[in-house]
């Protein structure tokens, strides 16, 4: 993605607690130069030094059959509202758009036998921890059901746009607008405009 060097984040630790907030993604493979996407919950775990990004595909998308030596592209998607252009205390301004978003590319590869119910339940603990048991074969039918996967990460690109390019008083206007705004996706950005403001 498209990444100016004063939107650039690069901090591995920074990236990984971002994608385990919003780890609600969208998986990207290109058969055939074709896109083609799904939109689903990851596990973000590290095994050693490596990366992965674990989860499970429907066994009726062909997208588990899209993987191969090409990379996958996993985009992670955070809070981003609307800066209007009259929130500035310098002028002129136009309107924009302040966002964070996280691509990560690597290889995908189809995991089976015990490494498939352990990644299903682990995306039942992250998220439905208090989920009661469901009998055997019940299990045994869901899981036949899905294809799960995991995506060894190789690079990571983060992006936060954050009116970096303005100057102090316009960046701390724009934070108490989006504090003010009631809109809890607005007041996420401010939250992470407040963040970077302190890293400084």
């Amino acid at each position: 993605m498209y990444i100016p060097a004063i939107n650039r984040v690069t901090d591995q630790d920074e990236l990984r607690r971002f994608m385990e907030t919003y780890s609600f993604a969208t998986l990207v493979t290109a058969p055939g130069g074709v896109p083609f996407a799904t939109h689903l919950p990851l596990l973000i775990q590290q095994d050693g030094d490596t990366l992965y990004l674990r989860s499970h595909l429907a066994r009726a998308n062909p997208q588990w059959q899209h993987f191969d030596e090409r990379d996958v592209l996993v985009m992670f998607q955070g809070p981003h509202t609307l800066i209007h252009s009259n929130w500035y205390t310098s002028a002129p301004n136009v309107p924009t758009w302040n966002y964070a978003a996280v691509h990560a590319y690597g290889q995908a590869r189809v995991v089976e036998g015990d490494e498939t119910r352990a990644i299903a339940y682990g995306l039942v603990q992250r998220h439905t921890p208090d989920m009661h048991a469901i009998p055997a074969d019940f299990e045994r039918r869901m899981l036949a059901g899905v294809v799960t996967f995991e995506v060894r990460i190789t690079r990571l690109e983060g992006k936060f746009k954050l009116s970096q390019n303005k100057n102090a008083d316009d960046r701390a206007e724009v934070r108490a607008q989006l504090h003010a705004s009631g809109d809890t996706g607005a007041q996420d950005v401010a939250e992470l405009m407040e963040a970077q403001e302190a890293g400084r």
